[in-house]
């Protein structure tokens, strides 16, 4: 039994590779697709090709302009993340590890869009436990939803959506080497069952300053102050409070005596939290949580605005995930579910996925004689069809020919138009053509009164069948009709000579 992680095996062979790549200051980033890394250099002049090719680790080496390939023979995402760690790079604070920088541009938006991607990361086998029950959920209620199991799986995907909440300030404290019992304790008592949660309060429908009175303060006072609020569905505002924790924690660490640090200075950590997030911060929080909720709410549903942001947002979903917009809308999607039990949003992140698995096959198709694309193309476009992950098609492909994504926004914004129009309406789940596990049937229910949908009669699972349908034929058709285009027939020659030319194989 091994009790010790033992060192990667292939630690020399790294230093050899930045060694004769110039050194690791001539590189400039690192991307990968499904088979190949490639390593953007500064001076590709500084390479020792010949060296490099008695490495072991790959099946084959090709230099094509500042840009050199190894042939990965097996699991290139762990290949990738040690060969990141020999640089110096921590893997766990990286949002998107298919295209890596190695001293990316410093900007207070960007790094705050990584920062949402990096504390999610961690959760995202929980987040998919959660979409998963909600999805059993969904179907047991619809067979019958007086079953006993229907209550049992509605209690563990409520608890499950605490959890959530719960695990923000621990996902925080574990990304920046804080003590992740506290971050775990913070969640815990931020999101205590003798508080009063902000979710039954949107879902109660009442206007917002309507939280007066014992249940929202500790005062029985008309005006009482709101000192009574759960930070459950809070995400963002436990974005804040869990960075705060954790340089809190740091100042703590620079006390000297270690009994004191223990017996007053750790317990400080959570106890002045708790009360600036109760005093402070729980009330803002409110305030921009319901505000969000109830933006997003009304853009995606109201009458006459779904119409118009529906459709702008499903022509640029596909470029938020490129920039890393998406993981605003991610939480906003996760709130929205904590909120009301359903979401305008998961209708529009299918179309995405679907537009973008199906420009990626287009592509395949048009150029199906090379064996070389068919090794990226083929797996990226079934994991996005199948699980609704697009970075590897976008990342590792389609990104590089730059019309397929274009042909994926179009594709995107006429599903988004028809899922609109026809009031369909979802739960949390698999963003995929497992979609319609997650459908609602009829939206114009008791249990959704706060969307102020009514699906059109056919049901929820006829419109989003007939939207798919529509996604995948216009993408398809955007897509052929864009690679004729001069531009981009010149652009894919270009990218086909340099990122999938063979790579001979070294013995």
């Amino acid at each position: 039994m091994n009790l010790f992680k033992q060192k990667s095996k292939n630690n020399e062979a790294f230093k050899i590779l930045n060694k004769n790549l110039g050194g690791s200051e001539n590189i400039i980033s690192i991307n990968h697709c499904a088979t190949r890394l490639r390593i953007v250099l500064k001076d590709p002049q500084l390479v020792n090709l010949e060296e490099i090719e008695k490495l072991e680790f790959h099946n084959g080496v090709l230099l094509k302009g500042d840009v050199i390939q190894l042939l990965i023979p097996k699991d290139i995402e762990s290949f990738n993340k040690e060969y990141l760690t020999s640089l110096g790079i921590s893997v766990n604070r990286v949002a998107n590890l298919f295209d890596v920088e190695l001293k990316p541009k410093k900007g207070g938006l960007k790094a705050f869009i990584n920062g949402i991607g990096v504390i999610v990361t961690p959760i995202v086998p929980f987040l998919i436990t959660l979409g998963i029950v909600a999805t059993i959920t969904n179907v047991i209620k619809l067979i019958d939803e007086n079953n006993p199991v229907y209550e049992m799986f509605a209690i563990l995907q409520n608890a499950l959506v605490l959890g959530f909440s719960i695990l923000i300030p621990w996902s925080i404290f574990k990304m920046m080497n804080g003590r992740q019992a506290i971050g775990i304790s913070l969640g815990i008592v931020l999101c205590a069952k003798d508080l009063s949660s902000t979710l039954l309060f949107m879902q109660s429908g009442n206007d917002l300053f309507k939280w007066t009175g014992t249940d929202f303060s500790f005062s029985n006072l008309v005006s009482g102050y709101p000192w009574k609020i759960s930070f459950e569905g809070q995400i963002l505002p436990l974005v804040g409070i869990g960075f705060m924790g954790v340089y809190l924690e740091r100042l703590v660490n620079k006390i000297k005596w270690g009994v004191i640090k223990q017996l007053i200075g750790i317990p400080a950590v959570t106890i002045i939290t708790f009360f600036v997030a109760l005093l402070v911060i729980a009330p803002i929080g409110m305030l921009i949580t319901y505000g969000m909720n109830i933006g997003v709410l009304w853009a995606t549903t109201h009458q006459v605005a779904k119409y118009v942001f529906n459709p702008i947002f499903g022509l640029i979903l596909p470029w938020t995930v490129v920039t890393g917009f998406i993981q605003i809308f991610v939480v906003i999607n996760l709130q929205q579910f904590a909120a009301y039990n359903a979401t305008t949003m998961m209708a529009l992140f299918t179309q995405l996925n679907i537009a973008v698995a199906t420009s990626t096959l287009a592509v395949a198709l048009i150029h199906s004689k090379n064996k070389e694309l068919q090794k990226t193309a083929t797996p990226s476009y079934l994991i996005a069809f199948a699980s609704g992950s697009t970075e590897p098609a976008l990342f590792g492909f389609s990104l590089r020919f730059l019309y397929p994504v274009i042909a994926a926004s179009i594709g995107s914004a006429v599903g988004a138009v028809i899922t609109t129009s026809t009031g369909v309406l979802a739960i949390l789940g698999t963003s995929s053509l497992l979609i319609f596990l997650s459908v609602i049937p009829q939206a114009n229910v008791p249990d959704y009164a706060n969307f102020g949908i009514t699906t059109l009669s056919g049901g929820g699972f006829l419109w989003m069948a007939v939207a798919l349908v529509a996604t995948i034929g216009t993408t398809f058709l955007a897509t052929m009709l864009l690679s004729r285009v001069n531009y981009f027939k010149s652009l894919s020659k270009s990218i086909l000579e340099k990122d999938f030319s063979p790579i001979l194989k070294t013995d």
